[in-house]
């Protein structure tokens, strides 16, 4: 047997015959493992690579311990990364929907690179029904009063000039420079503190707290600011002021000022007001605060209920209606206000303050408070009337999270979670129909054969549905237990939004199993990223086989960073080699073994003994998902098998007679081996077992054959899952006519005889099976009204709980 590393996976044919999966056990446990859709934009990087490997182990090794546990891959085919790819305007929908299209099958040719469970059925967010179920779902949220249309300032990112979600955002610590000035009202100088300079020209009220007490400072002028900051005010001022006397704050409250633009621009000869504010901090800045309620939501709940709202700005952050700063972005609007400041003496300090600040997190810039008209789902209208908070916290609670700290994460982000603004002002996605009933029902309808591109051309005011509302919406089709697996990333996104839409609709939280796990770093400790390009994924496919990479990821803690490097991927290497040695040994010497005789001398025994003694604390790992402490002990095992039992074994295997009973213990031994090291090998190596036995199990009269041979007890697997699939490839005619049809799932590794391709479905008749045509037949079927089978005619039936099926 060859230990030739870089040549390719091996696959089998399916095979078109054999249509039902079924396992061991009677009392069948089902899971479902949802795939959380990342986006067709290109091809795969490092990151996806990690995800699916994981998955796939985690899915073989629930069917190691008898468990149904099914997984679906997702494609996200919506947003604004599929967008940047598109340049022509010419067709752009179409173009859209072709580039999605094909990047869906240059990225299914990577996967099937690394010898994937279930690599043949996805679902993505393009497809005609699941759009229109989008607008079902949104027609039944309109329903419970649950869809609110404002206008609010939100998040708004200048580059991709389309509001962001929470989930979108990335907050850093950044050193920037902030400045205390000053406004006339009366005869005193009100003292203002602000970072965000851009905003005075929004400002429409000043706060201040008529309860608080103020000091009046002699410089040059008047100035106030609060009694309990002035010794923090003289440290950084440096300038001899002397204290006055105290007013309190009341005495400002509706007295009237004018804005210091008023001399060079006409659009702000208009007084602005003092309001009182509650809520004014007394540790920082100087008690008085500036209010643009179009580019804060604090400030424009204050300010809403009384006055009108203005925004200079526009959608990609650039002033037009005043001619000294048209055409300039905020961020340089900044240094111009400075410097028109500085010339009218109006700044008192400058210094600059490390603070954190929002970034988009696709293009790494600041983001801005942008008042605009937006759809959102009304969180604070829903947890009032039905207590959704407190029915999530206690619905999760009955879900097992891994690690344990990510439960807590997610509950306190759900505690704080405000309005969902679930409207994009892009161009590529879901378009989101007029809010009403009506029309939203008509377009449902619509879609299902149109799609999007009917709402596309006929919609005035194009507002897409937000991504993470899109693939929210895959946990709705499944009815059982759903296990999820994605990086910590997604604790804020999806995550989250899955969640809540599922648990508005269905008041269950379906959800049994979260897992989380980190990501790939290089030697240096940054981030392996697409957007850095710090990685080829080309040379990792040339080099090394799936396997490898298998087990390289289980050799380290997947709750933690792991560290990738070429150097580190040898200990790996070195480790499928001595499981294919091991193997190829035992094989080998693997013939004339009588079954009958049971006589096993000592050191077999006690071999065999330590082998189960390792099966089952493999077991216990098994649901703690430690998986790097799995391979510490195979890398054990092998170690001790080949250094110590196999050397002592040579001799007496070498020297004995084909069919004395030292042989026949040392082979028995080696069965035992074989069963242990292919049950837990399985989710490392299936391609490399699967390949063990198709070139040698299946031609020698082996004993894996009839013992793994399984019975079909239809009854148990049947409505085991309800899961949408549009694309039912490889059905009979007869199977189509006559059961209704869920799903149907194709597996590309065998291990202990399993079958290749299986479905779940209900059945409407009672189904019985013909001896003599090997086909199924119906009772009282519509091809013949008698107890007859379709093609042979033949009226002797057998009962099909009692039909095995081999590979």
């Amino acid at each position: 047997m060859k230990l030739n590393l870089i040549k390719k996976n091996i696959f089998f044919e399916i095979k078109k015959q054999n249509l039902i999966f079924f396992l061991k056990k009677i009392k069948i446990s089902n899971f479902f493992m949802i795939d959380g859709p990342p986006f067709s934009n290109g091809k795969i990087h490092i990151g996806h690579v990690l995800n699916k490997i994981l998955k796939d182990i985690f899915i073989k090794n629930f069917l190691i311990n008898n468990f149904i546990c099914i997984n679906n891959f997702g494609w996200d085919c919506h947003g604004l990364p599929i967008e940047q790819k598109i340049f022509s305007k010419k067709n752009y929908y179409f173009n859209c929907r072709e580039f999605v299209c094909k990047t869906i099958i240059s990225q299914k040719k990577d996967f099937f690179k690394l010898n994937l469970f279930n690599y043949y059925f996805y679902y993505n967010t393009m497809e005609l029904k699941f759009e229109s179920f989008q607008i079902k779902i949104f027609q039944y949220l309109l329903l419970k009063n649950l869809i609110l249309k404002n206008k609010i300032p939100i998040f708004w990112c200048y580059k991709c000039s389309s509001s962001l979600s929470y989930s979108e955002i990335i907050y850093k610590n950044i050193k920037s420079f902030s400045i205390y000035f000053k406004i006339k009202i009366l005869n005193f100088y009100l003292i203002i503190w602000t970072t965000s300079i851009w905003t005075m020209l929004n400002n429409q009220a000043c706060f201040i707290n008529k309860k608080y007490i103020y000091v009046i400072l002699k410089s040059n002028n008047n100035l106030i600011i609060l009694n309990n900051l002035i010794y923090k005010f003289f440290k950084i001022i440096k300038i001899k002021i002397k204290i006055i006397s105290f007013i309190k704050g009341i005495f400002f409250i509706n007295k009237k000022y004018i804005i210091f633009f008023s001399k060079i621009i006409n659009f702000y000869n208009f007084k602005k007001i003092i309001i009182n504010n509650k809520y004014i901090d007394f540790n920082i800045g100087t008690g008085i605060i500036q209010c643009s309620p179009s580019n804060g939501t604090d400030d424009y709940l204050f300010f809403k209920k009384k006055n009108k709202i203005y925004n200079i700005y526009k959608k990609n952050c650039y002033i037009n209606y005043l001619f000294l700063f048209k055409n300039i972005n905020f961020l340089y609007i900044n240094k111009i206000i400075y410097k028109i400041l500085k010339k009218r003496h109006i700044i008192l300090k400058k210094i600059f303050v490390f603070h954190k600040y929002m970034f988009c997190w696709r293009h790494k810039n600041y983001l801005i408070y942008f008042l605009s008209e937006q759809i959102f789902i009304n969180f604070n209208y829903c947890f009032k009337k039905y207590n959704i908070k407190e029915l999530i916290i206690y619905n999760l609670k009955k879900t097992f999270f891994f690690p344990n700290y990510l439960k807590i994460n997610l509950i306190n982000m759900l505690l704080y979670r405000n309005n969902w603004c679930i409207s994009r002002q892009r161009k590529w996605g879901v378009i989101i129909p007029f809010c009403n009933y009506k029309i939203c029902s008509f377009n449902k309808n619509i879609s299902k054969t149109f799609s999007s591109q009917f709402f596309y051309y006929n919609e005035s005011k194009k507002n897409i549905f937000d991504v993470w509302f899109d693939s929210s919406i895959s946990l709705l089709f499944c009815d059982n237990n759903i296990l999820l697996i994605e990086g910590k990333d997604q604790i804020r996104g999806w995550y989250q939004s899955s969640i809540i839409i599922n648990f508005i609709i269905n008041f269950i939280i379906k959800i049994k199993i979260i897992i989380t796990h980190n990501f790939f770093i290089t030697s240096f400790g940054k981030k392996i990223s697409k957007s850095l390009n710090n990685f080829d994924l080309k040379n990792i496919f040339l080099n090394y086989n799936s396997n490898i990479l298998k087990i390289y990821l289980l050799q380290h803690n997947f709750t933690k960073n792991i560290v990738f490097s070429l150097k580190k991927i040898e200990s790996s290497i070195f480790f499928y080699k001595k499981i294919k040695i091991i193997f190829s040994f035992i094989i080998n010497n693997f013939y004339n073994f009588n079954f009958i005789k049971k006589k096993i001398l000592f050191l077999d025994k006690w071999i065999i003994k330590k082998i189960f003694f390792f099966n089952k604390i493999l077991k216990k790992i098994f649901f703690s998902y430690l998986y790097y402490k799995i391979i510490n002990i195979l890398e054990y095992l092998l170690n001790f098998l080949s250094n110590f039992y196999f050397n002592s074994l040579k001799l007496r295997l070498y020297i004995s007679k084909i069919n004395s009973y030292i042989r026949n213990s040392i082979i028995f031994s080696f069965y035992n081996i074989l069963f242990f090291l292919k049950r837990n090998l399985f989710p490392l190596t299936s391609n490399f077992l699967s390949y063990l036995d198709k070139k040698f199990f299946y031609k020698k009269n082996f004993y894996f054959k009839n013992k793994f041979s399984y019975y079909i007890k239809l009854k148990k697997i049947l409505n085991c899952i309800n899961i949408f699939f549009f694309k039912k490839k490889f059905l009979l005619f007869f199977f189509k006519k006559e059961f209704n049809i869920y799903n149907i799932f194709f597996i590309n590794n065998k291990f202990w005889n399993w079958i290749s391709i299986y479905f779940f479905l209900k059945i409407k008749k009672k189904i019985k099976y013909c001896n003599f045509s090997k086909n199924y037949a119906l009772k009282n079927n519509f091809f013949l009204k008698k107890n007859v089978c379709y093609k042979c005619c033949i009226n002797k039936f057998h009962n099909l709980e009692e039909i095995k099926f081999y590979v």
